[in-house]
């Protein structure tokens, strides 16, 4: 089925209130992901239970964020079943969907920057992991170019992700 075939088969109202759902979801997973990084360093943590809380959260995050992606592209790409006046606002709420939600998905991939960093450096040392402050210097240049260029850590997420699980399957 070609692009320019597909249709979305939603009111105007369904819309917005998945957009409300996803962004609940977004908000959600992100909240728990920072309590769980905050908390990792605490030696008092229970590591397996802050791994599944951790790991659930930010792919509740990361289901929103491409689910949110899929509809405003929807919304603003491709046609609908709805009169001409219900279409227009389908295509402004996807205009407006995506330029909010961008910055707001670059707060999620700046999470997995550090997530990442962190675990690189932990498995990287047998000695204990002081940070010192290279660590977030090297967070937040790393993070501004995920923030900056978000449209193109998705682009690649997708065909990254993609590529993994077809070896894998």
């Amino acid at each position: 089925m070609a692009d320019e075939e597909r249709k979305l088969y939603i009111t105007k109202a369904w819309v917005v209130i998945i957009f409300i759902y996803y962004s609940i979801i977004f908000l959600v997973g992100a909240w728990f992901s920072f309590d769980i990084l905050f908390k990792a360093e605490n030696e008092c943590v229970n590591i397996f239970k802050s791994a599944l809380i951790g790991s659930v959260s930010i792919a509740l995050t990361a289901a929103s964020i491409a689910y949110i992606r899929k509809l405003y592209k929807l919304c603003f790409r491709y046609t609908s079943l709805q009169e001409e006046d219900d279409q227009l606002f389908l295509k402004r709420t996807g205009t407006i969907v995506y330029f909010c939600t961008r910055p707001i998905f670059s707060v999620a991939f700046s999470l997995l920057v550090v997530a990442t960093l962190r675990s690189a450096l932990l498995m990287s040392s047998s000695t204990e992991n002081e940070l010192e402050a290279g660590f977030i210097y090297i967070c937040m240049i790393t993070s501004f170019y995920v923030g900056f260029l978000s449209g193109e850590f998705i682009k690649k997420l997708e065909e990254k992700g993609s590529s993994k699980f077809k070896e894998i399957l």
